[in-house]
């Protein structure tokens, strides 16, 4: 009787890993959306399983919980969490974005001590002279950004009255073109990789990208110091 048991109870088990398991995969870019190789790639299972992926894929075997999956790249680092409650296959794609946390750390040992402001004796205080000085950075910054501002208001002025004389099915054929682009990169892309590809200016690049989210066929994400484009 004891040793039907324990045979239920090891079927018990091994069916539970089979029934419960599920797969978890994804591609690896970096911040452009090209893929990385050779890329470090952990999931927090137990045990912690962590691969080396050499062609920009990954794969993971778990069963339900909640997992946190990480990648390391000389490029940047990603993290993200991800709850199993079913049986199946999950999609999950890593972007990596620049690791800072060596300069945090390095900010927060620095031996700079902040927290005794310094006084300094009043035969000797400039404070008057810092206040000019501040007064003065602050108008000349003002005049920089002020002129920088108007310069580029008058190129994209510049930029839309061509786009405006432009003919309408000239206008929309270079739309279709930029859609096409976008279908190719399998519809995702960057504005960067958008500019690389077409002769225009940046400003037209960037009006017509304007124009296509108005007419509701793309969706522009903010990512970092770019922009990434899919379509709707």
């Amino acid at each position: 009787m004891k040793c039907r048991a324990l045979i239920l109870s090891v079927l018990f088990i091994l069916l539970s890993n089979t029934v419960f398991a599920a797969n978890i995969s994804g591609t690896i870019y970096d911040i452009e959306l090209n893929e990385l190789n050779n890329v470090i790639v952990e999931i927090n299972s137990i045990p912690k399983q962590s691969f080396v992926s050499k062609n920009g894929q990954y794969s993971f075997e778990v069963s339900h919980g909640e997992y946190i999956i990480s990648a390391k790249h000389e490029q940047g680092i990603a993290k993200e969490t991800i709850t199993i409650a079913d049986n199946g296959s999950y999609n999950i794609d890593l972007i990596l974005f620049p690791d800072f946390s060596e300069e945090e750390e390095l900010l927060n040992e620095s031996d700079l001590d902040i927290s005794t402001p310094y006084i300094e004796p009043p035969e000797k205080n400039h404070s008057l002279y810092y206040l000019i000085g501040f007064i003065l950075f602050i108008i000349i910054t003002i005049i920089v950004i002020f002129r920088y501002t108007k310069k580029l208001e008058t190129g994209l002025q510049e930029e839309l009255k061509e786009i405006k004389k432009t003919d309408k099915e000239e206008l929309e054929s270079d739309l279709n073109e930029i859609i096409k682009f976008i279908k190719k990169q399998g519809g995702r892309t960057t504005q960067k990789d958008i500019r690389k590809n077409f002769p225009q200016s940046e400003a037209k690049i960037s009006l017509m990208i304007a124009e296509l989210e108005h007419k509701g066929r793309i969706n522009k994400i903010k990512k970092g110091r770019g922009n990434i484009i899919t379509l709707i």
